[in-house]
Order: C-alpha cells, then sequence, then structure tokens
C-alpha cells in the first residue's frame, strides 16, 4: 500500500495544512494565454506576476486598429490594475519582463508564426489557458463560428505539439448550454443538423443572404450566435484534443472585481456594468429583466482564482482519468435575485442620487411594451442632453451612447428574463480540498462572498476604472499627476454637481407628467 502511495505524483495528493500546493506548480513555469488583453485576461495575467513565481508569459496578441502588438501589451500594462505590481512588488521591471508579446493571425492554421518560433513555443509552454472569444451576441452566426470555434481548434493545434504541456484551460461559457434548464459539468454535443463539421461544411458553400436566412434555423432555441459557437467549440476540444491535458472553465456573468487588485475594477460596460453608467450620473435608464430571477454572476478576481486552481486540478486528473473535467463555475446557494441587485447598484450612490435613481430615473420591467416606451424616453433624453452639447461646442455623442446601450440590453433579454439550475461537484471539490492558506490568497468559493459590499463598491468602481478617462503616465512625476488628478477631480465634481441638480429637477418634472398624461411608465 505504501510502495502505491508512493508513486503517486506529489501534485495528485491532497494539499496539507498550510501547504501552497497551486504555488507550487506554477513555480518556474512558462504560461500561454490567449485573450490576455480582454478583461478577464487582464486580470490573469496580473494575477500570475503578483503572486505567482512564473518564468515566462506569452500572450499571443493581434495587431488591432493599427496598433501593434507591443504598443497593445505596453498600453494595458500602464493601466490602473497593474498599479499593485507597480507600487508593491520589488523589481517590478523585471516581472513585467516576464511578459513576451506574441504577434497572431488567428485566421491561419499556422497562427502566423514563423517555424522557429512555433517550435519554441512548443518547447517551453508547460500551462495554457484559452480565453480568445469573439462577445458579440449580434454577430453573424459564421463570423462567430470562425472566431470561437475554429481559432481555438488551431491554437489548440498548436498545443497539440508541446513536449512539457501539463495543463490546458478552455474558457466557455455557463450560457453555452443556455437553451437548457439544468445545466451539468459535462459537454453537451447535441448540436444537430448533422454536427459542428457538418454546419461548417454547409456554411461554407452558402452566400451571405443564405447564411442569414439559414442562421436563426440552426441556432434553434439559443439566444445569439455566442452561446451556439462555444457550446460547438466544446464538442470540438472533447473530439479533436482529447489527448490533451484539457479541461473546460463555465464562466457566468463576471463583473467587476471584489478586493483584487482593488475593489471594483473593471474597464468596460458589458453586463450590468452598461447600466449604471446613466444612473450615476442622474440620467433616466430602463432594463428589461425580471427582478424575480436570480442571474448567475461572479467577480472576476474570484474567477480568475478558480481559473488558476481549475488549470492545477486538470494536471492532477489527467494523471489518472482521460475524461476532460468540466467546470461549471456558478453557486446558487447565496444568489440575489435581479431586483436585489439592482438595489445593490443604488447602494453604491451618493444619497441624493440614491433616491432620486430609486424612485425616478431607474426602471426595470418585464413588460415589452411598457419597455419599448421606456426606450423613447431614453432617447429622447439622449436627443435633449446632444442638444445642450451643441449649444455648448461639445460633440453630439449622447444618441449613440444611449443607442448602444439600449441594443446590449436587447440581446441581454434573454439572460435577464430567465434563470436556470446547475450542478457544480467539481469547483465545490477543488474549494474544499484547498488548505487554509491556498483559500486565503487564492478565494474562489463565491458562497463567502459579501454581495452588499460587492454591489457598494460596483457603480464607483465603474465610475472610476471605465468611465473617468485615466492620465498618460508621461506626466513629469507621480506627485504632480497626483496633484493635477485631485484638480481635475474637484472641478469635474462640482461641474457634475451642478448639472445633475438642474437636469434631473428638470428631468423628474418631465417624467412625472409623461406618467400623468399615458399611466403607463
Amino acid at each position: 500500500m505504501q510502495h502505491v502511495l508512493n508513486e503517486i505524483p506529489m501534485e495528485t495528493r491532497p494539499p496539507q495544512e498550510g501547504k501552497l500546493n497551486v504555488s507550487e506548480f506554477y513555480r518556474g513555469a512558462t504560461v500561454l494565454i490567449t485573450g490576455g488583453t480582454g478583461f478577464i485576461g487582464k486580470v490573469l495575467v496580473e494575477k500570475l506576476l503578483r503572486c505567482f513565481e512564473v518564468k515566462n508569459i506569452f500572450l499571443l496578441i493581434r495587431p488591432k486598429r493599427n496598433i501593434g502588438t507591443s504598443e497593445r501589451l505596453q498600453k494595458m500594462l500602464e493601466g490602473p490594475l497593474f498599479d499593485r505590481v507597480r507600487n508593491e512588488t520589488k523589481a517590478a521591471k523585471g516581472l513585467f519582463d516576464k511578459i513576451e508579446a506574441v504577434e497572431v493571425n488567428f485566421e491561419r492554421d499556422d497562427l502566423g508564426l514563423e517555424p522557429a518560433l512555433r517550435d519554441r513555443l512548443r518547447s517551453e509552454v508547460e500551462v495554457a489557458f484559452n480565453l480568445l472569444a469573439s462577445v458579440n451576441f449580434n454577430e453573424a452566426l459564421d463570423q462567430a463560428l470562425e472566431t470561437n470555434v475554429e481559432c481555438t481548434r488551431r491554437v489548440l493545434n498548436l498545443l497539440s505539439g508541446a513536449r512539457r504541456i501539463k495543463s490546458v484551460i478552455h474558457v466557455s461559457t455557463f450560457y453555452s448550454n443556455c437553451n437548457r434548464t439544468m445545466i451539468e459539468e459535462k459537454i453537451y454535443d447535441d448540436i444537430g443538423f448533422g454536427g459542428y463539421d457538418n454546419i461548417k461544411n454547409t456554411f461554407a458553400k452558402l452566400q451571405d443572404d443564405h447564411k442569414q436566412f439559414l442562421s436563426p434555423v440552426v441556432l434553434g432555441t439559443f439566444p445569439n450566435s455566442y452561446t451556439f459557437s462555444k457550446k460547438c467549440a466544446e464538442v470540438v476540444v472533447r473530439d479533436k484534443f482529447g489527448h490533451l491535458p484539457v479541461g473546460i472553465f463555465r464562466p457566468p456573468i463576471v463583473t467587476s472585481s471584489y478586493r483584487e487588485p482593488v475593489p471594483g475594477w473593471i474597464d468596460n460596460f458589458n453586463g450590468p456594468s452598461g447600466m449604471v453608467v446613466p444612473l450615476s450620473q442622474g440620467l433616466y435608464s430602463a432594463a428589461l429583466l425580471d427582478p424575480k430571477k436570480k442571474p448567475f454572476i461572479v467577480p472576476v478576481d474570484f474567477c480568475v482564482n478558480a481559473l488558476l486552481m481549475c488549470a492545477y486540478d486538470v494536471s492532477k486528473s489527467s494523471v489518472v482519468t482521460k475524461t476532460i473535467p468540466v467546470y461549471n463555475y456558478t453557486d446558487d446557494s447565496n444568489l440575489w435575485t435581479w431586483g436585489q441587485v439592482i438595489n445593490g447598484f443604488f447602494s453604491g450612490l451618493g444619497p441624493i442620487r440614491k433616491l432620486v435613481a430609486k424612485y425616478f430615473t431607474g426602471t426595470i420591467t418585464v413588460n415589452p411594451i411598457r419597455y419599448a416606451i421606456c426606450k423613447r424616453i431614453m432617447m429622447f433624453q439622449a436627443f435633449c442632453l446632444d442638444l445642450i452639447r451643441t449649444f455648448t461646442g461639445k460633440e453630439k455623442i449622447m444618441q449613440r451612447l444611449f443607442s448602444k446601450m439600449v441594443t446590449l440590453s436587447e440581446v441581454l433579454r434573454f439572460f435577464c428574463l430567465n434563470d436556470w439550475k446547475m450542478t457544480n461537484a467539481n469547483i465545490r471539490r477543488i474549494s474544499d480540498e484547498m488548505s487554509p492558506l491556498e483559500a486565503e490568497l487564492f478565494p474562489l468559493d463565491i458562497r463567502k462572498i459579501d454581495w452588499t459590499e460587492y454591489y457598494r463598491n460596483f457603480v464607483p468602481g465603474v465610475i472610476k476604472y471605465a468611465v473617468q478617462p485615466r492620465t498618460p503616465r508621461s506626466s513629469p512625476s507621480i506627485t504632480e499627476r497626483k496633484l493635477k488628478e485631485s484638480k481635475l477631480r474637484e472641478t469635474k465634481k462640482l461641474n457634475s454637481g451642478l448639472f445633475y441638480l438642474l437636469w434631473s429637477s428638470v428631468f423628474i418634472i418631465a417624467l412625472k407628467i409623461f406618467k400623468n398624461l399615458f399611466n403607463k411608465v
């Protein structure tokens, strides 16, 4: 018995009290990441630099809008997300030097890599995270399949030749099977129409108008091309790359950070963060959602901790079994309803704005007719704001911004009007196996989140990190930069406060008149 135990690799044994098995797993490791410049990818890179002694991080980056890969990387590292690494870590420059930007063309089977670089990646990479995805829900089906399935296939083809690979995590989405009411930790291959390969071959022969006509039929009960393409990618991973030590990680709606590296960090207006921007400015905002449904929401820092632990778990499970593990990073034990979430958003506003938003400028409804009226109000508001901007010599941007918000609300309606049951045994097992020290350093247990605290920081975080422009780091000195930022904040606060009082008064009166006339909003 002892002989058998000794043959089991150390990394497959349960962690002991105070042990940091996951830290040892990443110590000296070479990590490859696709989608590293995205929302989750940035937090993953920051966590690896700050908390793990990795050897190298290869970021596969494509040029974008005439901006090269090195410039994109530099711009990312200059952002506020990496301030903690810069300010608290000794030899921060040495940490940043561990990151190497690799220019790729995901549309090519060889990823556009030179043979020497391709061979270098295959000889050095030990852990890989595939976060590459297009999250455009309105994207044409063939384009979504190209990005979310074919690009994944090309990346995993590269890793198939990796000689030291220990773990590969393909990041999917919890909603890859949202046409079901119960989502378990397994790969569902009920794609239909002869499977993914048949769909791909059929679309390759069609003209654009025929693709557009056929797409709704292929999607069936799926709400959009994104969720369907992510389901197809999971099946391709299972069928084509089962020989790799690979796992599938399914996060739900990922929002701002809970605590790391700072509370409330976020860099986009996708999902709930887009809802709070108008409310934070005293503007009218409406959302089509069911306040009684329970959304699956996770903070990005907890999501990244889980992602890192799942990669470690894959390296262990691949020793024992060839089954591809699936990780539903969700938990239904302490979920808030959408109504509670919205009230949580309000808690991050100042007293006056909170009162105004709760009773006047924030509307949630499940009635599509009522929402249609609300959209008219939002667009009329944007028209008025653009009119004011025109008189003050500023660019007319509000109608365009509000139009994007309305579009976002439309594509999210399926997720705001429904809820799901799920299983998450693999995630709970990982959480239970963590030592107390690991659980403290890499928290991932959603059940232990103080959601009241989280949502209190949500709106301020969106405003600070996603709305307010960041002063360039080319300032003469940090002290001067902070002084300028402080003066600018005070000036903006005074101006926005005066505008808010004037606008809110006028708009609330107009909204009351509208309600009395139509009695529908």
